[in-house]
């Protein structure tokens, strides 16, 4: 494959850099149209063009750009404002820095006999948030905040809270303390000071409801790329299959590996970005419920899943489980691949990434093999390890 999938431009935001459709077995390498900002794709039998109908908003502190393809013009541009009304209505209903969203309301009612009762879609994604914490033993937590805003990542003052603090903090965190009532949609935090928090089902849930949103309208192709976590549906707009390039988590402006996906959701977990220096260590602003600290031995994981939710969901799990436990979490989830890079320690901002990430420090589900391929001057036989090699050898 050609090298000069690295080199493009960051021209869309976190994980997904480039995107092609391509023909097997020499896919080409994806185009970026730097005039509207959004994705052209050139195939592997012609160079003819084939642009998408595309908009872009800023939406969840994050920036929205949906691209469509096969619709005619006024069609189209309906279903792209449809998919964006259908993100700020996540957004209205799930921020919890929204003082009016759902959320918010439920968060202000912790620890009195008040209950909210949600609308259909925060329900469903509170559901699927609670599943997603009881399969992976509370890896993905929606009340963890308190302990995350301990640690102060987010706000650029990291500092490890003493054990104290932590201690004092537990009370406020634990999914199974969150009182739901499917049936009713009544949701009820019982501690004063608990928070929930959709940080890790929101992205996701909204780029479902855009692809939704776009498909009621008529849209048979098309991808909605919401701050990195992205799906793509319907067939590429040429070519046998879509062309995912992810973020190199060393260099924000090169990617480091190339996915062929016939069509579903990718989301990126990973301390590459936010990251501080407490305590002579580096500490990733992913905090593991159950340990009360930022994971650690990990710098990214991707994850694909058939729809947006899912993948979202399963990102944060998969970063904290680590490798060999999330190989097995993701082996029960069919459909689900995944792929680790493993931390180095290095804390420098900037490293020689001229001869791509070594393969020794990638881990991928055994779904991948054939699928992916390292953008790297490693050796060809080179591989990364697959989950099955790494269970085998435990």
């Amino acid at each position: 494959m050609s090298r000069a999938l690295r080199t493009v431009p960051p021209a869309t935001a976190a994980m997904l850099l480039a995107l092609a459709a391509c023909a097997p077995p020499r896919p080409p390498a994806p185009v970026v149209d730097e005039s509207s900002m959004g994705p052209r794709y050139v195939s592997a039998d012609t160079t003819a063009d084939v642009p998408p109908v595309f908009r872009s908003w800023p939406s969840m502190g994050m920036l929205l750009r949906v691209s469509v393809w096969g619709a005619d013009s006024a069609h189209a541009l309906a279903a792209l404002d449809a998919a964006h009304a259908a993100v700020a209505r996540v957004e209205t209903l799930m921020s919890a820095a929204e003082p009016e969203s759902e959320l918010a309301l439920a968060n202000r009612r912790a620890g009195t006999d008040s209950a909210t009762v949600l609308s259909p879609w925060t329900a469903e994604a509170l559901s699927d948030a609670l599943e997603i914490a009881g399969e992976s033993g509370g890896a993905l937590d929606v009340t963890a905040a308190p302990m995350a805003d301990a640690w102060g990542v987010y706000r650029g003052r990291g500092a490890v809270p003493p054990p104290a603090v932590r201690d004092s903090l537990a009370p406020l965190v634990g999914w199974q303390k969150v009182r739901f009532d499917p049936a009713t949609r009544a949701v009820r935090l019982p501690v004063r000071g608990m928070r929930l928090d959709f940080g890790g089902v929101a992205r996701g849930y909204a780029v479902d409801r855009a692809v939704q949103a776009l498909r009621a309208g008529g849209v048979a192709q098309g991808l909605v790329d919401l701050g990195g976590t992205f799906r793509v549906f319907g067939r590429p707009p040429v070519g046998a299959r879509w062309m995912v390039g992810l973020k190199d988590p060393r260099d924000e402006e090169e990617v480091f590996a190339a996915v062929q996906m016939d069509s579903g959701a990718v989301a990126i977990s990973g301390g590459y970005g936010q990251f501080t220096m407490a305590g002579g260590r580096r500490w990733s602003h992913i905090v593991d419920p159950r340990s009360r600290e930022p994971a650690r031995g990990i710098v990214s994981v991707a994850v694909i899943a058939p729809n947006g939710v899912l993948a979202d969901a399963l990102a944060s799990p998969l970063y904290v489980l680590g490798i060999e436990e999330g190989c097995r979490y993701a082996r029960r989830h069919p459909g689900v691949d995944a792929l680790w890079v493993r931390d180095t320690g290095h804390t420098e901002e900037k490293e020689d990434h001229d001869e791509g990430l070594d393969p020794d420090l990638v881990v991928i589900t055994d779904g991948l093999v054939g699928r992916l391929e390292l953008l790297s001057e490693e050796p060809q036989d080179e591989k990364p390890r697959t989950c099955g090699e790494i269970l085998r050898g435990h």
